[in-house]
């Protein structure tokens, strides 16, 4: 038991042993990002260091995370080590909150944890490495606990979840399965276990005291959900709990992981999770994806969009994969089959979806996104490129409210010093109309027009007619009309095709005869159709 009072296992090296072969192409990318997502704590490689852990060679490796870096599934701290980058951890959220086990399981989760006063998990079985692991956890309160972390590997032959699972595999899925010794009681000879696993079967659950952590005492029930083949549990410290109590849990815990295999199951034909209300913001996406040089990286980027972006699945054949992810149908299918072979996607019927190491990786990284961290790179870039104050505003379509969230100091002598927190007005400045141009036509009916200079326009025939023109050409001018001083260029991003807020580089009024505003505008434009692509599935 830690200081905090958890019963935790100690971090082990399994992860890494649940990588591919380092090969050419895709086995690289995937071995490379199964460790950027492995790494515990989302601590950093360094490329001398991942490249030994690999056994590939340091340029070889330096490349792979260059590239990576380059579309934001990895990122380079000042010390030149990679981590999850922030495209990544946009992915890895969306995928967790839009996958049908995973964003609907927390209720049942959250039910047995409470019902059995224990440490309950999702654990679902990767075929690719032989093991299971942690996708969805909920710990029970107390001063001892288990702390089953997402993310967590899984042995499948030792522990309830695991056997739960492996019971399920068969009899000639245990030649396969590297049967390591975690306490004195882990059964490790095969015919003994393969008894055992009869018995599981026969009885519909498991139950495991101490076969893989020594204190603790589990009882798990297998479960499918569609071509998923998954367990829940529960565990609980053993020296405070009976075979009485295992037992009483049982029939919970079937009838939790019944709940989960009769979660329904998406179809080609159900609505996109959001409907996109303009092409605008899908347009700035595309736009962006024809500049971009179809490589590998980017087309295996393109391929994991498109599976966490539909959790029904994508079409299989070469011809329309190829069309959606920039590639010829011949590279389509062979990337296709290089991540089924990986375990990136999954078939059912004719479609592919996401599959369980995507879902690993997703579980290990998590569903918080530090919209600052995603953005705030850009932002910094904008604002040395041009010299000047660089703001990003969030907008929150619940409220319809806008906020300062980022800013960047100039780089010039005198320039522009804003706050963040600050609510910004829709109808004032260029930060807000630039969003408001998004909206639709009577979001103007229903403002507030607070005249807050001179030049504030509170006309809204007016201000309907600039935001035409606004939406017209994409980005957006203030010339004194929220801070007296100040001239403002803006542009919006969007997330899936919604107006998601706008970034804006804010400049002393008295340099306006010096500045080119369309160099401006188009060094703005730049910046949020990054922003888009780094937020939009």
């Amino acid at each position: 038991m830690s200081a905090a009072g958890s019963a935790a296992p100690a971090p082990t090296n399994e992860w890494d042993r649940n990588r591919l072969p380092v090969a050419t192409g895709t086995d690289r990318i995937v071995t490379t990002l199964n460790e950027l997502a492995g790494r515990r704590d989302g601590a950093s490689w360094g490329v001398r260091e991942l490249a030994e852990e690999l056994g590939a060679s340091r340029s070889t490796v330096n490349r792979t995370l260059q590239g990576l870096s380059d579309i934001g599934l990895a990122t380079r701290d000042s010390n030149g080590n990679y981590a999850v980058g922030p495209r990544f951890r946009v992915l890895a959220s969306r995928l967790l909150e839009r996958h049908p086990l995973l964003g609907s399981a927390r209720p049942t989760i959250d039910t047995l944890a409470q019902s059995c006063d224990a440490t309950t998990i999702l654990a679902l079985y990767e075929p690719s490495s032989m093991r299971a692991f942690v996708a969805v956890a909920a710990v029970a309160p107390g001063p001892i606990r288990y702390d089953l972390s997402p993310g967590t590997v899984l042995p499948v032959h030792a522990g309830a979840a695991g056997r739960a699972i492996l019971a399920q595999l068969g009899a000639e899925s245990l030649s396969e399965v590297d049967l390591t010794s975690f306490t004195s009681e882990t059964l490790t000879d095969r015919s003994a276990l393969e008894a055992v696993l009869a018995q599981d079967r026969a009885n519909g659950y498991t139950i495991s005291v101490g076969q893989h952590f020594a204190l603790a005492a589990g009882v798990a029930a297998p479960f499918r959900f569609g071509e998923l083949l998954g367990a829940v549990s529960v565990t609980r410290p053993r020296y405070d709990t009976s075979d009485e109590d295992l037992r009483r849990f049982a029939p919970l815990v079937q009838d939790a992981a019944r709940r989960l295999s009769a979660l329904p199951m998406p179809t080609a034909s159900d609505p996109a999770p959001r409907n996109v209300p303009r092409a605008h913001g899908v347009a700035a996406v595309e736009s962006l994806c024809e500049a971009e040089s179809s490589t590998a990286l980017v087309r295996f980027e393109r391929l994991v969009s498109a599976l966490v972006a539909h959790p029904a699945g994508i079409e299989s054949m070469s011809r329309p994969l190829g069309k959606r992810i920039g590639a010829n149908p011949a590279t389509a299918a062979k990337l296709l089959a290089a991540a089924l072979k990986a375990g990136i996607a999954i078939m059912r019927d004719d479609r592919a979806m996401a599959g369980p190491r995507l879902l690993h990786w997703a579980a290990a990284v998590g569903s918080s996104v530090d919209l600052e961290a995603v953005i705030g790179g850009i932002a910094q870039a904008l604002a040395a490129e041009i010299g000047e104050t660089v703001g990003v505003t969030a907008f929150d379509h619940t409220t319809v409210c806008a906020e300062q969230t980022i800013v960047v100091p100039g780089t010039r002598p005198m320039h522009y010093g804003l706050a963040t927190g600050v609510e910004v007005p829709l109808h004032a400045g260029a930060a807000g109309k630039a969003i408001l141009a998004e909206l639709p036509a009577d979001t103007l009916d229903d403002l507030a027009l607070t005249k807050y200079t001179e030049r504030t326009v509170t006309n809204r025939a007016e201000l309907s007619v600039e935001l035409g023109q606004i939406r017209a050409k994409g980005w957006a001018t203030g010339d004194g009309e929220r801070i007296p001083d100040a001239f403002g260029v803006a542009a919006p991003y969007f997330v899936d095709g919604v107006v998601g807020g706008s970034v804006t580089v804010t400049i002393p009024r008295y340099r306006i005869p010096e500045l080119d505003i369309d160099s401006v505008a188009a060094a703005v434009l730049r910046a949020t159709r990054e922003i888009t692509r780094m937020l939009t599935v």
